[in-house]
């Protein structure tokens, strides 16, 4: 699932430019080739696999991240000690305190709900239901015997459970724990494309290849977007889904990369976006010993994206 985004400026910790709108577009195959071979798909998830953390830490990450849906703060909050984790995370979600780099604590803009009694009722849910992170994960059905797949709608109803989790976050939930190699989950087509921004992203594409005019809607929208999942499947054939690459790119990769072309297309996702803001992010919690290690997972930013033009192409528009 993509990440909501907003053009770079001059003030972003990487030293860019004010990229803004103006960059090339780019084809939805052109685009989706770019996410796959710099790794900007998900750079999150490249970085965790490539950590290789132990399972009482990945858990505090992840549930940290689930929350505050920001890399910097999940690295410290999985730099707690098990006694003081559900602590610090409640001191995050109060935010009177400073957060260690001497900010305020941030949020990601998915997560931008999860603040004010919302986000200290929930942190304190979570922690009268689960006396270590690892225990969550546990109940969403983690275990070294798990072998079958589990269905998303299973994953979604258990996540949508805890206060504060609505269905773009259990869709999140269930995505990292698949690519991360947790839990085994099945995605059904209906269930992947429940949201706004892939289904408008692939109605575009569905007017592209068939011609039609900007106005002119499908009168099966299932059909039409089963046509175009198709189609970039049998695009995307070669390419493996990152970050274990054990098998074709399939429903999942499809729809980000249709949810960040559409981004993109609006003049919202600049080259490589994800990982320059994901960066920019852990540089500021730098101090910390897993946010720098994640620093050095991350997939490189090619200079070329920096000046806001895409890798190879040598231009901005």
């Amino acid at each position: 699932m993509a990440r909501a985004t907003t053009p770079r400026s001059a003030s972003s910790a990487t030293g860019s430019p004010d990229v803004g709108r103006n960059y090339e577009r780019l084809t939805i195959e052109e685009f989706g080739a770019h996410l796959l071979d710099t790794g900007d798909l998900d750079p999150i998830y490249i970085a965790l696999h490539k950590m290789e953390l132990d399972i009482d830490t990945l858990s505090k990450w992840l549930v940290a991240y689930w929350c505050f849906y920001h890399a910097g703060v999940a690295c410290h909050m999985a730099s707690q000690p098990d006694s003081s984790f559900w602590y610090e995370m409640d001191r995050a979600a109060k935010n009177v305190e400073p957060a260690p780099n001497s900010g305020r604590w941030p949020r990601g803009h998915e997560r931008r709900h999860f603040r004010g009694q919302q986000g200290i009722d929930a942190i304190f849910s979570l922690q009268g239901r689960y006396s270590h992170p690892r225990k969550w994960l546990e109940h969403l059905g983690i275990s070294q015997f798990q072998s079958a797949p589990v269905r998303f709608s299973t994953i979604a109803q258990v996540v949508q459970q805890e206060r504060g989790f609505g269905p773009w976050i259990s869709f999140k939930v269930g995505d990292m724990m698949d690519r991360l190699d947790l839990l085994n989950v099945n995605f059904e087509q209906a269930e992947v494309f429940m949201f706004k921004d892939p289904v408008e992203a692939a109605i575009r594409v569905w007017r592209l290849k068939g011609g039609f005019a900007d106005t002119v809607m499908p009168k099966d929208q299932g059909a039409a977007i089963s046509q175009v999942v198709g189609y970039l499947r049998h695009h995307f054939k070669d390419y493996t889904a990152p970050p274990l690459h054990e098998r074709p790119v399939d429903l999942q990769e499809v729809e980000t990369v249709l949810c960040k072309w559409k981004s993109s297309c609006n003049g919202h996702y600049p080259p490589q976006n994800d990982t320059i803001e994901i960066r920019a992010g852990l540089e500021q919690w730098n101090h910390n010993e897993i946010a720098r290690m994640m620093l050095g997972c991350m997939p490189t930013v090619h200079s070329d994206a920096l000046q806001g033009r895409w890798p190879g192409r040598g231009s901005t528009a």
